[in-house]
């Protein structure tokens, strides 16, 4: 006994490990999250916003003038450049290709995420809480996929979870939010719509977090009532003016072009076709079950497990339970109008991704609950099917990294039984892998290899990290290779894929196709170059 307590650790330096665990932990976390950034390819919208980030460096910095910035892309007018500028200003302190820095950049914000998530769990729930909703964050397969390339819906998505912070987080005694918390919240807010213009509702969302904890304190002194109105007209126009701070469109009237982008957005209309339960569809003809089975098929069991647990918890006990229920309200809400309104959704539920990390807070509620039964036998279950459920996505994302954003729950049968029937890669990730590919075979020919891309604007950003590879963007029937990104109709991505001239797939690790390259009409020259050369994994289909 004298000799295992001579090596035991001393309650002080035990308890300082546990504080600074998290730091420890979260510091792994972001090194991690930005060294596996580069893996991923660019997106079919990063080109534009690459352009728009660069006018605003330009802008800010006196060299364009507000009305020579572009904002003839789609609905670049009406969305803050807050991301873009500080990828280009990243770009400028970092000598790397420009994506490459974009998708590092990107990583910070899924970190952030993951950051949040903890410390929104960690003070309303119990530090253990904090721990599983950050596990359970970084487990979903299509979080950690997003926090790579998706620049607008992913920031936009940790900044509101940000906001939500900082509303959960008032006080229950006047003055309910110290000027200090209304600043950080104000702020939060305006980089939420310094990204997308719907940031907006977090004015509304703040000012109902102050209506419920002024209802709680039963405080009805006018003098008080007032200076809590103050609080609140104060955030809202810091929110708002601050959030044209990155958005020179905006800037032109601060108090009501970010209103106007609000409507304009929710009006948003797409006209390509997505593939839904083996249908193609337009937007305008998808169910109303399109959101709830998204959801359902591409959120891993263990959270949606976690989601059902957490509901007796918010009739039977007392603490938390109106954050609880608010956090639901922040899910809820949104996932309803849009299901009512019918909204413009597409490329899965990308556009609401929002909903997703209060999501892992929720199930971590649900689980620690369970976890912290007075039932031994009950515990050792919970814990058992909670390693379990962990374990599912994080095998699927390491076996089939950089494709986290193709996961789909098993109980539809993973990505082979979400093919023919649903998006795959829409994001077009999978193309970088496709040029890395056929780099590969271009170094063993020791020639320059000509190829044509169905998704064009994703194959000039990836092009640039290879140097004996040239896209032809007008194709004139000389070149060497053809890359398809399984994208479009059914019928399109089928016969794409059965096409009998396919030399190379990406694919998911059961098999399912993402990507092919098919032979162009000279391919032959680079077969002849080829002849000789050792083999490499992926020249045969």
């Amino acid at each position: 006994m004298a000799r295992v307590s001579e090596f035991s650790m001393p309650p002080k330096v035990r308890a300082l490990l546990l504080r600074l665990s998290p730091f420890f932990a979260a510091v792994a976390l972001l090194v991690a999250m930005v060294a596996l950034s580069r893996d991923f390819g660019a997106t079919w919208d990063e080109r534009a916003l690459q352009k728009y980030g660069e006018d605003l460096w330009e802008y800010f910095n006196g060299e364009r003038a507000r009305s020579a910035i572009d904002i003839s892309f789609g609905y670049t007018r009406i969305y803050g450049g807050f991301v873009e500028l500080t990828s280009v200003a990243a770009q400028h302190l970092v000598a790397a290709n420009a994506y490459v820095v974009r998708h590092a950049v990107n990583s910070i914000f899924g970190w952030a995420g993951v950051v949040f998530a903890f410390l929104m769990a960690s003070r309303l729930f119990g530090q253990r809480a904090g721990w599983l909703a950050a596990v359970l964050l970084v487990a979903m397969p299509r979080y950690i996929g997003e926090s790579m390339n998706n620049t607008k819906d992913l920031p936009f998505a940790v900044l509101m979870l940000a906001a939500l912070y900082y509303i959960v987080t008032f006080s229950p005694r006047y003055p309910y939010v110290s000027w200090s918390h209304a600043l950080k919240l104000a702020l939060v807010i305006a980089l939420a719509m310094g990204v997308r213009s719907m940031g907006l509702v977090l004015v509304g969302y703040a000012g109902i977090g102050l209506l419920v904890a002024v209802l709680a304190s039963h405080e009805w002194s006018p003098a008080r009532l007032a200076a809590t109105s103050g609080r609140f007209a104060a955030i809202a126009v810091l929110s708002i003016v601050g959030g044209t701070a990155f958005w020179p469109w905006a800037q032109e009237q601060p108090l009501v072009r970010p209103v106007q982008a609000f409507f304009l957005a929710s009006t948003f209309s797409w006209g390509n076709p997505s593939l839904f339960a083996g249908r193609d569809l337009a937007a305008s003809e998808l169910p109303w079950y399109y959101l709830p089975t998204w959801l359902a098929i591409s959120i891993p069991p263990v959270v949606l497990l976690g989601l059902v647990l957490s509901v007796p918890r918010l009739v039977r006990e007392r603490t938390s339970r109106v954050q609880l229920a608010a956090i639901w309200g922040f899910v809820l809400i949104p996932a309803t109008m849009a299901i009512v309104r019918h909204l413009t959704l597409y490329d899965g539920i990308r556009h609401l991704y929002f909903i997703v990390p209060p999501l892992a807070v929720i199930a971590a509620v649900g689980w620690e609950t369970v976890l912290g039964s007075a039932r031994s036998r009950t515990r050792l279950v919970a814990t058992a099917a909670l390693v379990v459920g962990v374990a599912e996505p994080l095998a699927f994302q390491m076996r089939n990294h950089p494709n986290q954003n193709v996961y789909f729950s098993p109980v539809i049968g993973g990505p082979r039984g979400a093919y023919g029937r649903f998006d795959m890669d829409y994001w077009g990730n999978c193309v970088l892998q496709a040029l890395d590919w056929s780099d590969t075979q271009a170094k063993q020919a020791g020639m320059p290899v000509v190829f044509v891309a169905n998704a064009r604007e994703i194959a000039q950003a990836d092009v640039m990290r290879f140097r004996l590879l040239w896209l032809q963007l007008r194709p004139t029937g000389s070149y060497h290779l053809d890359v398809r990104l399984l994208k479009g109709s059914r019928r399109s991505m089928l016969g794409a894929n059965g096409d009998p001239g396919v030399v190379h797939r990406v694919t998911t690790a059961d098999g399912t196709p993402l990507c092919v390259v098919i032979r162009g009409p000279d391919y032959a020259r680079l077969e002849e170059r080829l002849v000789g050369a050792p083999a490499t994994a992926g020249r045969t289909p």
